[in-house]
C-alpha cells in the first residue's frame, strides 16, 4: 500500500557518478546508433518517424521553447503555462514508480515520456532510462529540464513508440496514460481536439487489436523477467455513471457503454470513430497476459493515477481505504470522494475505483 507519501531515491554522489560513467550508458547509445537512431544537436536521438501529440498547440511550444533560450526549463512553464506546472514536476507525479522497485543502474524505458515528469523520477531512482515520445517540442523541453537538474542518465529518442525494436533490452518498462491513445494515427493538439469534432479515419485494424500489438512490442523488447508499470483509467469508474465525461473522448457514458454504441456517439457528436479503449482491472490483466506477461499485480489509485494521494492493492486492499487529501477540490469532487468511501471501503465495490495501475512480469 502507498498512501499520501512521497518515496525519492536517495544516492549518494559517488554512486550516481558511477551509473552516468559506466560504459552501460555508451552500450545503450551504440545500441540506438545500431538500429538507425541519428543523434542531433540538441542530444535527442531521432528516427525519422515525425508525429505530434501534445497538451500545446504548435503555437504554445513554440512560446515555450523560446523562452527557454533565456532561463530554466520551470522558470520558462511558470512564466508561460503556469496550470502546466504541477503536471510536469509535481512529486506525487512519479508515486507509482515504488511499485516496480526499480534497481540502480538498470535499464528502462518510458514510452511516450511527453515532458518527461516519470522519466525523471526513473533517473533520480538510479536507472538508465531511455525516454521516448513521437513529439519533438516535448523532447527538447526534457532536455532542458534534464540539463537544468544534471541528470545524465537519460536519454531521449523520438520515434513512435509503436514501432521500437529493441528487442531484450529493458529491465523495465513505463507505459503511463499512454495505451488508450495507441490507435489514435496523426497528430492531436489536445485542446483542439478533447471533446471536439475532429475529422479521423477509421483505422485497418481494430483499436484493441493495435494496444495489443503494442504490449506485445513492449513486452519483447524487456529482458526475461523485466516489469511494466502500466496505468490507464478504469472503464468502470463509478463517476462516469453519474456525469463525468470520458476523460478522452469528453462525451457522455462512452468510456463504459458497448464499444458500438460508443462509437456510434462518437461519429455523431465528434465526427471521429471512437478508439480510446480503456478497460477494466480483469480487462486489462487479461490483455497483459495475452501480451506474453506472466504475474499481474493490479493496483486502486485515488482520486487517479496521475496525481496518486492512495494505491491499494485490488485484491484485499478496499479494508485500508482512508480519507485523503481533497484540498483544492471543488464541492461537486468533494461529494464524489465521499460516495467512492462508501462504494470502496464500506461496499467492497473494488471494480468501480478510478484508475488502474498494473505491474506484470515477463
Amino acid at each position: 500500500m502507498i498512501t499520501q507519501t512521497y518515496y525519492g531515491f536517495n544516492m549518494d554522489n559517488q554512486a550516481y557518478k558511477n551509473i552516468c560513467d559506466g560504459e552501460t550508458m555508451e552500450i545503450l547509445k551504440e545500441r540506438l546508433k545500431a538500429a538507425g537512431y541519428t543523434l542531433d544537436k540538441f542530444g535527442i536521438y531521432r528516427s525519422g518517424a515525425e508525429g505530434y501529440w501534445s497538451n500545446l498547440n504548435r503555437d504554445e511550444n513554440k512560446n515555450l521553447l523560446e523562452r527557454l533560450n533565456t532561463t530554466t526549463a520551470r522558470e520558462a512553464l511558470r512564466e508561460t503555462y503556469p496550470a502546466h506546472e504541477n503536471v510536469i514536476f509535481s512529486p506525487k507525479r512519479d508515486v507509482a514508480l515504488e511499485l516496480l522497485d526499480i534497481k540502480p543502474e538498470e535499464i528502462c524505458a518510458d514510452y511516450g515520456c511527453m515532458w518527461g515528469a516519470l522519466s525523471i523520477g526513473m533517473a533520480k531512482r538510479g536507472a538508465r532510462v531511455l525516454a521516448f515520445d513521437q513529439t519533438y517540442d516535448s523532447l527538447v523541453f526534457l532536455n532542458h529540464r534534464k540539463n537544468d537538474e544534471k541528470v545524465d542518465n537519460l536519454i531521449l529518442i523520438q520515434d513512435d513508440i509503436r514501432n521500437i525494436h529493441l528487442e531484450g533490452l529493458f529491465d523495465c518498462s513505463l507505459v503511463n496514460g499512454v495505451l488508450e491513445w495507441i490507435p489514435e494515427a496523426g497528430e492531436i493538439e489536445l485542446n483542439k481536439f478533447h471533446g471536439k469534432r475532429y475529422k479521423r479515419g477509421k483505422t485497418a485494424v481494430s483499436p484493441s487489436e493495435m494496444q495489443l500489438l503494442f504490449l506485445k512490442r513492449v513486452c519483447g523488447n524487456l529482458r526475461p523477467g523485466g516489469r511494466l508499470l502500466l496505468a490507464i483509467e478504469n472503464r468502470y469508474d463509478f463517476t462516469h455513471f453519474i456525469g463525468k465525461k470520458d476523460p478522452h473522448a469528453g462525451l457522455f457514458f462512452t468510456a463504459f457503454l458497448p464499444r458500438p454504441v460508443s462509437n456510434f456517439i462518437s461519429k455523431l457528436f465528434l465526427n471521429r470513430p471512437y478508439v480510446n479503449y480503456i478497460y477494466s482491472f480483469k480487462s486489462i490483466e487479461g490483455l497483459l497476459h495475452e501480451a506474453g506477461f506472466r504475474g499481474v499485480d493490479l493496483y486502486m489509485a485515488f482520486p487517479n493515477y496521475h496525481f496518486p494521494e492512495l494505491i491499494l492493492p485490488y485484491n484485499g486492499g478496499s479494508v485500508f481505504y482512508e480519507p485523503y487529501n481533497t484540498t483544492g477540490f471543488s464541492f461537486k469532487k468533494k461529494v464524489a470522494t465521499f460516495l467512492e468511501k462508501v462504494i470502496i471501503k464500506y461496499f467492497k465495490a473494488k471494480m468501480f475505483a478510478p484508475s488502474i495501475i498494473a505491474v506484470a512480469t515477463k
